[in-house]
């Protein structure tokens, strides 16, 4: 671990909530003390992932300092651990004193100086974008920026599990709070809904998922992609379904338990081990009897079949969520074989895919699920008119032709 000089600056010391923060300045000259990775991720890839958005964003933050000479940058967030450093209050009794003022024991308990061992580990939480530009900037003009200071303020972080999820739920609610980030790298770092969460457990722990979830900045997951059975925003939206089979419902104020996080990651890992057992494509890929490119592809004609795409996945755990809420899984079981997601020729041709024009549609999920749920032989929320006219929409079948008169529906299994 790299060392640096010891360091006396100049700090206020404040208390929001169950943290403690100090409020200093720190040069640009020494910012290499503060590392840009993040230590605070349960698995190394879901790291690697946010470690590349930084690349993308430090440029314009670069030239913006490089060019503008009023330029100015809010407080940056940096996480402490190892080595603590030490802090000194000021002794202000000769200002009351010289000025005849009454100084509370509250200023003067906040005024002090920060003493920096360099042997610390110091890591960002909020602002590595704008120190790695700091950096660079620095680097190729550094007598534009010696005279200049950042704004930093120091939290302490303990490095063991409890630790790490309150730093991500400090890292992860100072960027909602900021600048939403994308829907991927809210579920890498949130600490506050349990969906999120339970998802990155299993993107790291779930045995039958290692190395073949995939993270990308949209739902949507390349047809062509033969090595990830789905990625982790997919995980996220099956978290949201099946949670509320056991009517669990988040609190944007708090975080789910220790004790609540595994119970809801075996909800959650209970499914998939349940799907993977019982459905047919799902056992034989798993099994490694057949891969990907026998399941997904983007070329026409080539197979394609809606369990391996994020909205079939996320209708699976629709109609298992509509079966455990019912006590009804052994159905289920029974049932789910019969239904043909093949999508070139199967039960949710035109409802999620448009074999014509070689496109997965996402508008008919509502549908799609109603028409699964009827099939399976459920009572659903609609009347077989209301459904039947869903699907002549899907088909392209306009509802005063007689080709509407003569469309029947499908029947159940």
């Amino acid at each position: 671990m790299k060392t640096f000089k010891a360091l006396n600056i100049p700090c206020l010391r404040g208390a929001i909530g169950n943290w403690i923060y100090y409020s200093t300045v720190i040069s640009f000259s020494e910012l290499d003390r503060i590392d840009t990775e993040h230590r605070i991720k349960e698995d190394k890839n879901l790291d690697k992932w946010l470690q590349r958005g930084l690349s993308k964003r430090v440029g314009g933050i670069e030239k913006y300092l490089l060019k503008e000479n009023e330029r100015f940058f809010n407080s940056i967030i940096v996480g402490v651990y190892g080595d603590i450093p030490d802090w000194y209050a000021l002794e202000l009794s000769a200002i009351e004193e010289k000025f005849n003022i009454k100084i509370s024991q509250n200023v003067s308990e906040s005024l002090g100086i920060l003493a920096l061992s360099g042997k610390e580990i110091l890591f960002t939480i909020d602002g590595q974008h704008r120190i790695e530009a700091i950096k660079n900037a620095r680097d190729e003009n550094p007598e534009r920026f010696k005279d200049d200071e950042l704004s930093v303020i120091f939290v302490g972080h303990a490095d063991d599990e409890k630790g790490f999820v309150r730093t991500r739920k400090l890292f992860a609610t100072i960027n909602r709070e900021a600048k939403i980030p994308n829907k991927n790298d809210l579920a890498i770092i949130d600490e506050t809904y349990a969906y999120n969460i339970v998802a990155r457990m299993l993107f790291a722990r779930y045995d039958n998922f290692k190395e073949r979830i995939v993270l990308t900045e949209n739902y949507n997951l390349d047809r062509n992609d033969h090595s990830h059975f789905t990625n982790l925003l997919t995980l996220v939206e099956v978290n949201k379904k099946i949670f509320k089979a056991v009517k669990y419902k988040d609190s944007k104020y708090s975080s789910p338990t220790f004790e609540k996080r595994e119970e809801l990651y075996k909800i959650s890992s209970d499914f998939f081990d349940f799907i993977i057992k019982n459905i047919t494509e799902y056992k034989e890929y798993f099994s490694g009897k057949k891969k990907l490119k026998d399941y997904r592809n983007s070329e026409h004609k080539k197979p394609l079949n809606l369990l391996f795409l994020p909205i079939g996945i996320n209708l699976i755990a629709e109609i298992y969520t509509h079966f455990k809420i019912n006590e009804e899984l052994d159905t289920f079981k029974k049932l789910v074989n019969k239904l043909d997601f093949d999508l070139y020729n199967g039960d949710f041709k035109y409802i999620y895919f448009h074999p014509i024009q070689n496109k997965v549609v996402t508008s008919n999920k509502t549908l799609g699920k109603n028409l699964a749920l009827y099939l399976l032989g459920e009572e659903i929320k609609i009347s077989n008119v209301e459904l039947k006219k869903g699907l002549a929409k899907a088909y392209n079948i306009n509802e005063l032709s007689p080709e509407f008169k003569t469309l029947k529906l499908p029947n159940p299994v």
